[in-house]
């Protein structure tokens, strides 16, 4: 294919922009733009995706095996509105290494025929294209404005290696008063994972396990080996979305990023490229489409604050305001849909 003759263009190395870029191949050429060294950054953390999204992965070449699939979990135990824990059901997950996940979808990419990938290139550089795809996550490259709390939460992730059985690798969640930590594993390795906000992230410090069964949730660590733990951030944790004009559509996190309480992001996000390809949306439609998920999310993490057992805390409050008060500006911009 000639140099600028791309039916897409594509902004992202994530695990949407690089499925997107799969799917888009069925209908042309496409370029992706990868931000420089995409994948020595990537966190090693683990995400918790639906069975469902796996025969896509397939159809594109990703055997599960080669994700380190290993099991389909179908409860949860959660302390949300109580301390105690409660066995919950839910629809069939699974746990996918996102190191894996990228690096597999990385090499389907870069053999395929009608994809090419460049790095670091210009906005204003880039060619013409029928579609122009911005995938870069939270950073959303391509917007004018982004919108988020004024003390967003943050993820600390401990990670920790052996051999762990599938009622080890179950999710776990519990509500603290100064946010949220949840766990889930492989069968390789287990990922605790404590959301807070930035004031209290900055002052937390010492090993995850630690303070967790300090907090009163035990039952949340138990049989985690407290040794050989990997800790790192994984950035912003709570809701985000982002606004701006121009001839780029934002995708995944891009568009909004959600808040791991309410919604599996990857999943989401690549329903929202697969949409874009299969006749189902067209430009203007998928923004209105992407402004009623905002408020479908907005509105699921407002019932959860409300739920939560400790809703009276500031952390909680303040978090619950902003969610009150988006809700609010995206029902008169959606026109309550």
């Amino acid at each position: 294919m000639a140099p600028g003759a791309w039916d897409t263009v594509i902004l992202g190395g994530g695990p949407v922009g690089l499925t997107t870029a799969l799917i888009a191949a069925r209908q042309g050429g496409v370029l992706v733009v990868l931000p420089r060294q995409a994948h020595a950054r990537t966190p090693l953390r683990i995400d918790c995706v639906p069975v469902s999204l796996l025969a896509l992965f397939i159809e594109l070449g990703l055997h599960p095996a080669e994700l380190g699939v290993t099991a389909v979990h179908h409860h949860r135990l959660v302390a949300w509105d109580s301390a105690a824990p409660q066995v919950v059901g839910s629809a069939g997950t699974v746990h996918i290494m996102r190191p894996i996940l990228e690096r597999r979808l990385l090499e389907q990419v870069s053999a395929h025929r009608a994809i090419t990938i460049v790095t670091d290139a210009r906005l204003g550089a880039l060619p013409a294209a029928g579609r122009f795809l911005d995938a870069t996550g939270r950073r959303a490259v391509t917007a004018e404005y982004r919108y988020l709390p004024a003390n967003p939460a943050v993820l600390r992730a401990s990670i920790v290696r052996g051999a762990f059985s599938r009622a080890q690798q179950a999710f776990r969640l519990a509500s603290l008063p100064t946010g949220y930590a949840y766990r889930l594993g492989t069968r390789d390795m287990l990922m605790l994972g404590l959301v807070q906000g930035r004031e209290q992230w900055r002052a937390s410090a010492g090993p995850l396990a630690e303070k967790l069964g300090a907090a009163g949730v035990e039952w949340l660590v138990a049989g985690m080996p407290r040794a050989a733990h990997q800790s790192s951030s994984g950035g912003v944790a709570s809701v985000q979305w982002s606004s701006g004009s121009g001839r780029a559509i934002r995708i995944g996190d891009a568009a909004v990023a959600r808040d791991a309480l309410a919604s599996q992001g990857i999943a989401n996000g690549i329903s929202a490229g697969l949409s874009l390809f299969e006749g189902l949306d067209a430009g203007k439609s998928y923004c209105r489409r992407t402004r009623t998920e905002i408020l479908s999310h907005l509105t699921t993490l407002q019932q959860l604050i409300r739920s939560c057992a400790h809703s009276a805390h500031p952390f909680w409050e303040n978090y619950g305001d902003f969610i009150a008060r988006a809700t609010v500006a995206h029902r008169d911009i959606t026109g309550g849909h």
